[in-house]
């Protein structure tokens, strides 16, 4: 109940504190000696604060508001914190300490991020004015660095060693490897230009995953952030103006208005006026309505800055342009459309572009080539082709290194049988140099083993530990009936009308549609979170429903090992049976014993991931709701989640942009936009779809 007038306040808390003590059992003339309240939030400053202090005679806990004033600990003044109260006050100053650092580090990789853009921009603007003049006559068509090591932003071992990398223009190179083996850390080192052999007169674009956002363009609306790219365009309109304005003011030279018929001409050349229009037509290609294009930048979220980011790369058209997971924040028409547009455009044709990915169908159809990050190896390899042909090539050379590894194990034990065999009969001193060739000749085995187990290594590191989570199993009725459901917000035209949908323990459904159109809203409605404004949806209520999303992992206490994170979520009786169930469903989602007993903080990112869907499958959960779910994964994590998808003994609905994760999955596809629900014949016909209507 929310009131206005402070009096009325403090009278709803006289009664609330007189109910309290009203119940049976409880002694009246005694306050409680700790009161928890989670989750209250404090509306005004110093003096609400204290009011509220006074009315249930307690005292805020310093500590906790330092971190954010979203708890209250409560006690009596005279009373010392009980043991359990200072060791949960001794773990929150640890959780304060832990935060305090995440977001420096966020900081800092912020400034990072923006110093780099800033020296970007500049290097931009250095070329373009010297083109401008004439200077970058000629094309650069290969970029080549040589022995150059890639250091570890976090400490350790450097990510790379010696190691070599060409570009040629007009390829295209798909940049793979496991999740922190330094792809996009060496995006950024060829961005800020740390590797040598990168000409100064190559424009170069980075779109990193995450866009920070300068305060010089906080109220430049999306349009105009695409605009300023160009920034040739913006130098040959600065000039035009100055040179006008000369030709306006008295003696002015025949050779100021020879300069002014360059530049005019110059700007035709590059459709100058049209700019706006592509501008406009690029970002509505990525998704932006109407609404969305007259926002700031301000006011857009970081998934809608990275789409404008995208589009002020490819609206600039630099020699270089390198991109990291830029399908991130697409829908799958956005995902098709850059695809589209990398592989078919004459403009990347005479170009070089590098791009990290997780989407196979997005790499298979953009590349022209693939660079492999080792991480045992620290080596960087080129390979020609898509990523579907690199992948063949792979199992090709596994399958010779296993039976050339095969046929000298063989023959290591023949020579080793034999001199065992024959090891007292040598006498002779013939014999004994025989029997020391045999010696040398197992050596000399051991050796080429030695060399090619590290090859076999190098190779083998991308394979992902299998994952498996566990579900209800089926059930008699359906999980949810949609009849004729509709939504609006208060105030708002409806997100969707009339969707009539079924989802029972057999469902693989998938959810597309642009951002923003309804799809969060649907998923909400059907977890009954929110109750639709017209329209009925019938639910088991005994069908236990789990949620999993781009942010499940960051659930996870990072002071916390996993097995003792899921003690915490799961207590149980407290039982070595217990703990050693704990342990087993850690170890199906591919969680080892070792890194069960790691803390948190040290596990990668997709560690974590499998540690929070270890918790999703112990609560055996009779449908899957899954929402952008591959968004953090490498390719190898998102081919294990596929597996265990398949696997799950109950319903899935996934809300995903991943064409490769959804084509495994789905077998019915549902797509949401003006207001509609529909129905596709498949995943696969969508695209065809979408692809006939890019090219018409």
């Amino acid at each position: 109940e929310f009131v206005a007038d402070e009096g009325e306040a403090e009278a709803v808390a006289t009664k609330l504190w007189e109910a309290l003590h009203s119940a049976e059992g409880v002694n009246k003339e005694k306050k409680p000696d700790v009161v928890l309240l989670k989750n209250a939030v404090l509306m005004g400053g110093k003096e609400e604060e204290d009011a509220v202090a006074k009315l249930v005679d307690v005292k805020v806990d310093p500590m906790l508001k330092r971190r954010g004033g979203n708890a209250f600990a409560c006690a009596t003044q005279e009373e010392e914190p009980d043991v359990h109260s200072k060791a949960a006050m001794a773990k929150a100053r640890l959780d304060a300490k832990a935060e305090a650092k995440r977001q420096a580090a966020k900081l800092e990789h912020e400034r990072q991020m923006l110093a780099m853009e800033e020296e970007l921009e500049e290097a931009r603007r250095s070329v373009a004015m010297s083109r401008i003049a004439g200077d970058a006559a000629g094309e650069i068509s290969v970029v080549e660095s040589e022995c150059f090591d890639l250091p570890n932003p976090g400490g350790g071992e450097n990510l790379l060693e010696d190691a070599n990398i060409r570009l040629v223009s007009g390829h295209r190179y798909g940049l793979i490897g496991r999740n922190g083996k330094g792809k996009s850390t060496l995006l950024r080192w060829i961005a800020a230009r740390r590797v040598k052999g990168f000409p100064s007169l190559m424009s170069m674009h980075y779109v990193a995953q995450e866009i920070p956002l300068a305060a010089i363009n906080e109220g430049l609306h999306p349009v105009d952030m695409v605009l300023k790219a160009d920034i040739e365009r913006e130098l040959l309109l600065e000039r035009q103006k100055k040179l006008e304005k000369d030709a306006m003011s008295e003696g002015s030279s025949h050779e100021s208005a020879l300069k002014l018929a360059e530049v005019v001409e110059r700007l035709m050349a590059i459709d100058a006026d049209g700019s706006e229009g592509r501008a406009r037509a690029m970002l509505v290609s990525l998704g932006f309505s109407e609404e969305l294009l007259s926002r700031p930048m301000k006011a857009l979220s970081g998934g809608w800055r990275v789409r404008v980011a995208l589009a002020a790369a490819l609206f600039a058209k630099p020699d270089i342009l390198l991109l990291d997971e830029p399908t991130n924040h697409l829908s799958i028409d956005g995902v098709l459309w850059l695809q589209r547009t990398l592989a078919t455009s004459t403009v990347w044709k005479s170009r070089i572009v590098v791009v990290v990915s997780h989407d196979r169908m997005f790499l298979d159809a953009v590349c022209t080539d693939m660079l492999h990050i080792s991480g045992i190896a620290r080596r960087l390899t080129h390979h020609k082709g898509n990523y579907n042909e690199y992948e063949e090539r792979r199992k090709e050379m596994q399958a010779t290194y296993a039976k050339s590894a095969e046929l000298r194990e063989k023959r290591r034990e023949k020579l080793l049988e034999y001199t065992r065999r024959q090891g007292r009969a040598y006498t002779l001193s013939g014999t004994i140099a025989a029997k020391m060739m045999r010696v040398k000749m197992i050596d000399k085995l051991d050796a080429e083993a030695e060399k090619e187990e590290d090859e076999f290594a190098f190779l083998e590191e991308d394979q992902e530990l299998e994952l498996s989570i566990k579900g209800g199993g089926l059930l008699p009725l359906p999980i949810a009936r949609f009849y004729t459901v509709s939504f609006a917000y208060p105030d708002c035209k409806p997100l969707f009308q009339g969707v009539e949908m079924c989802i029972d323990a057999k469902s693989r459904v998938c959810l597309l549609g642009e951002n923003g159109v309804g799809k969060t809203t649907l998923v909400k409605i059907l977890m009954n979170l929110l109750e639709p404004t017209t329209g009925v949806v019938e639910r088991d209520l005994g069908a236990r429903i789990a949620l999993v999303n781009q942010h499940h992992a960051d659930q996870i206490d990072l002071n916390l090992t996993p097995l003792h994170w899921m003690h915490s979520q799961f207590p149980g009786d407290g039982s070595y049976q217990h703990e050693q169930e704990l342990r087993k469903q850690l170890a199906q989602c591919g969680v080892t014993s070792e890194l069960q007993t790691t803390r948190a903080s040290c596990l990668s990112g997709g560690q974590r991931s499998r540690v929070a869907l270890a918790a999703v499958s112990y609560t055996k959960p009779h449908l899957l709701i899954m929402d952008e779910p591959t968004n953090n994964l490498d390719i190898e994590s998102v081919d294990a989640l596929s597996q265990a998808v398949l696997n799950f003994d109950g319903g899935v609905v996934l809300v995903s942009h991943d064409q490769t994760f959804v084509s495994a999955v789905a077998n019915e596809v549902w797509v949401l936009g003006g207001g509609v629900l529909k129905k596709e014949e498949s995943f696969e016909a969508y695209r065809k779809k979408i692809m006939k209507q890019l090219k018409e």
